[in-house]
């Protein structure tokens, strides 16, 4: 295992507790986790699996689309506790397992689910391709992977001054909405977060173009890819098996 994941959940852990109070009230997220569930195409019966779920928000959205069952993977206890509060308070623990185990880690066999998603989740990965190649072989034929992300490219060397004005240009419309929307606690997360793209300590964020090239160097047949309405510095695509 990589000797940067240690920290990186580290911090998420301690972003765990206040987690649905920053980010989870930002509106382009939650416009984003819906739209994401309606690309998906999710139907009864679905195997479903939600890689970084965090606490539960896209997971939850999932279930309240259809009669679905879920697989929701975190390396982070802390984040997994608080979504495992949320199964048991709504009467989910039939329709949900979760799992601490990272992107990278996972491995649930060829054919196994009918939707992998993730969203804000894999921009962490530093080596992408062995993950989305994971995610193909998981789903079954026909299957789609959904993924939301900033589609920011962080690609580079981080004493270039083009790069970091590439760069902020996308972080000033995230640091004005987390004021806006979350106070001063969601800016101050997104500040620290927006230092850790800038610098590549646990976000490896890349382009929705470099998305694409990835996925179909993966063997996906289909992609697309629908602008989150309002916040189009935040994309979802969809890839089918």
């Amino acid at each position: 295992m990589r000797q940067d994941i240690p920290d990186n959940r580290a911090w998420f852990q301690d972003w765990a507790n206040e987690y649905d109070a920053t980010l989870g009230k930002v509106s382009r997220h939650q416009i984003m986790l819906d739209l994401a569930v309606t690309v998906s195409g999710v139907g009864r019966g679905d195997e479903v699996l939600d890689i970084g779920c965090g606490t539960g928000l896209l997971s939850l959205r999932f279930l309240a689309a259809a009669d679905c069952r879920i697989t929701a993977i975190d390396s982070s206890a802390e984040m997994l506790a608080l979504f495992q509060e949320k199964i048991e308070q709504y009467g989910l623990a039939e329709r949900v397992r979760c799992q601490q185990l990272s992107a990278e880690e996972m491995d649930f066999g060829p054919g196994r689910f009918e939707i992998v998603a993730a969203t804000v989740a894999l921009h962490h990965v530093r080596e992408k391709a062995p993950v989305i190649g994971t995610i193909r072989d998981s789903l079954k034929d026909g299957g789609r992977f959904v993924l939301g992300e900033i589609d920011m490219d962080t690609t580079g060397s981080q004493d270039d001054p083009e790069r970091l004005s590439r760069i902020l240009q996308y972080l000033t419309s995230e640091l004005e909405l987390a004021m806006r929307e979350g106070g001063v606690q969601a800016f101050e997360r997104m500040y620290d977060n927006g230092k850790k793209h800038i610098l590549n300590d646990g976000e490896y964020c890349i382009s929705m173009r470099q998305w694409e090239e990835l996925c179909r160097g993966a063997g996906f047949r289909d992609v697309a890819v629908h602008p989150v309405p309002g916040y189009d510095w935040f994309k979802v695509l969809v890839a089918t098996k």
